[in-house]
């Protein structure tokens, strides 16, 4: 049976106040001693301890760039992220800047870090033939080293636990300036192997865009992809041609209308001098003029002289002469518009077949641009690629003439006063907090593995039977046939049961007559409640013969069965009472003389039943002994045999009541073959002592006839516990005094 605060926890209370009281009242002095022992144990180490020192130094810590020059991606700064100065603090703790603080202060001729193997590491090296373990220089001096970073800062305070005032001092200091040292040293690799990386890198994307560069050129003349203007000359050619076309066609139409005009006049038979040319010509105008002012002439000289004098046919002469002249004009007006609408259709002609030709080329040049765009992205992006690692180098090489970080000791570290190790008062708290840690975890381990019966339902749900009763201590006397031995550093649960023990192997009258001789006290009550329940189990079937045993040795079966046979003797009743225990004898403090006449010599047929049973004077109590001798070898054979059955036959009709005791269950068959010609059996276990498995065991063996086990009880019940621990039997104690 576990019984433990987490099993006896309800649902309802998480924290059930009783238990943890009762479970503190248990284990009380448990929980003070181990408490006791490693508080001492603490205040010894504290006060024998060898005395250590620490003294603080204070570090910040630059998380940005020096805004310099734009080193961007290669040399960025640290940043303000926490996991790039818990970097930091991890480089303050590394083997590197150890190694760095050892050589500064010659700390591997320093007395205080030389390892010497403890004497258990010498003797385990012996015996294993293997040399101590060590650890190396680096590890024992960063063993002093602490790290704290302050919150919502970048200061680090670097704090260095040694054996002297100085030496702490000195070696907080060091462990400082160490790794400003390491950063610098490693700020210069960073950048020189950053700069000899973009060198590399820079000859060969050099190489990259003079080859990119060269292909685009080569590829331009193969194709002769010349550019002028942002396009090839075939487009800027083509795009000239087009403009100059659409003019040619504008003035091709021009001069068809001209033409066009001229000939729907002839056709219907008018004059060629309606033409708008004609119109405009100032040749024609003038002509016209001159004409006309010789027709008034020749009108005038008409009126005045024949049409035969001469001065009108000189006239006439004239305007003729102008007449054809004006004909002749715009004949020739007429050629030109012909001419020019010839002109025109052919330079028109020859502009559309140059732009034909130049499109035919310009195809073949749009798949080889195709191609040549590629090659120019290309080199661009080499170029571009290179133009930026070149800055970048030039950056860098500027950033390499710097010879400070921004990282600087705060405030170096002063020279402790006074030990920071042992903290007396710190190891007294820790002392008695841990011992109590220590004592409750081991109470609470030996409780969770006491499988020992307490209670009602410890028997009912364990073992399977009912709870007869629950017999108490009886004060000044020991349980009758054990006395307790187990006095250890834990202190024995039973002690009290063992005050006033007397001779093992013999019980005294005042306690195997105490229920009768104290009827009022508590455990005559148990005795009276046993009586009721044996005699009350079975009405149908009254029980004649009770066999009373244990699982172990030490119960207190004999106690509890020479009181019930006293006590019920006392009541009235004819009451037989059979030691059968003939391995170890317990009734050699009864009235007369006890080494005759026993149950041996009654089964081995010796003597009568008559002869070999005793009375004791003034009560209804028979009793028949054990032999006093130890040679029977024979116990089981004769408690199984016919004799034994018939003496209980006998006995049964006689008796109201015949009580066996006999040996435990467990180390001797005795009791097994007994429980076979009984009416019933009880077994009797210690109370917060017996393991409930081996109750348990018992009551299997002696259930090989069914039925006949009709419960349990539970001897040396401490009344002072179970009140404590509210068992319901402990209720009524007190009631009597």
């Amino acid at each position: 049976m576990q019984n433990s605060l987490a099993s006896n926890a309800t649902p309802e209370d998480t924290i059930n106040l009783r238990l943890v009281f009762q479970y503190l009242r248990n284990y009380w002095a448990l929980v003070l001693g181990v408490t006791g022992v490693v508080t001492i144990l603490g205040v010894t180490l504290a006060f024998f301890a060898a005395p250590k020192y620490t003294a603080v130094t204070s570090v910040y810590i630059e998380t940005r760039a020096e805004n310099v020059v734009d080193v961007k991606a290669i040399l960025s700064g640290f940043g303000s992220d926490n996991k790039l100065l818990q970097s930091q603090i991890e480089i303050i703790g590394s083997n590197g800047v150890a190694k760095r603080v050892i050589n500064d202060h010659d700390l591997e001729n320093s007395a205080e870090f030389r390892q010497v193997p403890s004497y258990l590491a010498e003797l385990f090296a012996k015996i294993t033939g293997e040399p101590p373990a060590t650890t190396s220089l680096e590890q024992r001096v960063l063993d002093g080293l602490h790290v704290t970073l302050n919150r919502n800062t970048t200061v680090v305070d670097l704090s260095y636990q040694a054996g002297t005032p100085e030496m702490a001092a000195q070696l907080a200091d060091g462990f400082a300036e160490a790794y400003l040292a390491d950063k610098l040293a490693t700020k210069y690799d960073s950048i020189r192997q950053a700069s000899e990386w973009l060198s590399i890198r820079l000859a060969e994307l050099g190489v990259k865009v003079r080859s990119s560069e060269q292909a685009v050129e080569q590829f331009r003349n193969e194709f002769n992809l010349q550019i002028a203007g942002g396009g090839t000359i075939n487009e800027k050619q083509i795009a000239t041609l087009n403009q100059q076309l659409v003019f040619a066609r504008t003035k091709t139409a021009e001069a068809q209308a001209r033409v066009d005009q001229i000939e729907k006049v002839l056709v219907r038979g008018g004059s060629t001098s309606s033409f708008a040319d004609a119109a405009q010509s100032a040749v024609i105008t003038q002509l016209r003029a001159k004409a006309s002012e010789v027709e008034r002439k020749e009108a005038a000289l008409t009126v005045k002289y024949s049409h035969k004098h001469p001065a009108v046919v000189s006239v006439r002469s004239q305007l003729t002469d102008l007449r054809a002249q004006i004909e002749k004009e715009l004949q020739r007006i007429v050629d030109t518009a012909q001419n020019e609408l010839a002109v025109a259709q052919r330079r028109e002609a020859s502009i559309a077949g140059s732009l034909e030709e130049l499109r035919d080329v310009t195809n073949t040049e749009n798949h080889a641009q195709v191609y040549l765009r590629e090659l120019v992205r290309e080199a661009a992006a080499n170029r571009t690629l290179y133009e930026s690692f070149l800055a970048r180098l030039k950056e860098t090489q500027e950033f390499e003439k710097m010879n400070s970080v921004s990282s600087r000791i705060l405030s170096p570290a002063e020279i402790p006063s006074n030990a920071s190790f042992p903290n007396k008062k710190l190891f007294l708290l820790v002392s008695a907090v841990l011992g109590l840690i220590i004592g409750t975890a081991l109470a609470l381990l030996i409780e969770q593995f006491d499988n020992t019966l307490k209670s009602k339902e410890d028997v009912e749900k364990r073992i399977g039977l009912p709870l007869f009763s629950q017999v108490p201590l009886i004060d000044g006397h020991a349980s009758a046939s054990r006395l307790k031995t187990f006095f250890s550093f834990f202190g024995s649960k039973h002690a009290s049961t063992a005050r006033g023990a007397k001779n093992n192997d013999a019980l005294s009258n005042e306690i195997t007559h105490f229920a009768s001789a104290n009827p009022l006290s508590h455990y005559a009550e148990s005795i009276r409640e046993l009586r009721s329940r044996v005699k009350f189990s079975r009405l149908d079937n009254p029980i004649k013969t009770l066999l009373i045993t244990s699982a172990i040795p030490g119960e207190g079966k004999s106690t509890i069965s020479r009181n019930l046979a006293h006590y019920t003797a006392k009541a009235g009743e004819r009451v037989l009472f059979i030691d059968a225990d003939m391995r170890r004898q317990i009734s050699a403090d009864a009235p007369g003389d006890q080494k005759e006449k026993s149950l041996a010599d009654v089964l081995t047929g010796k003597v009568t039943f008559a002869e070999a049973t005793k009375h004791e004077e003034g009560s209804n109590l028979y009793y028949l002994p054990a032999p006093s001798h130890r040679e029977l070898w024979e116990t089981a054979e004769l408690l199984s045999s016919k004799a034994m059955k018939t003496l209980l036959d006998g006995a049964s009709k006689s008796f109201d009541l015949v009580i066996i005791d006999s040996p435990p269950t467990l180390p001797l068959i005795d009791s097994r073959v007994l429980s076979h010609v009984v009416d019933a059996t009880v077994l009797v276990a210690s109370w917060n002592h017996t393991d409930g498995g081996l109750v348990e065991q018992a009551k299997d063996l002696l259930d090989q006839t069914p039925g006949k086990t009709l419960g349990v009880i539970l001897n040396n019940f401490d009344v002072s516990k179970a009140k404590l621990n509210k068992h319901q039997a402990s209720y009524g104690y007190g009631y009597y005094k």
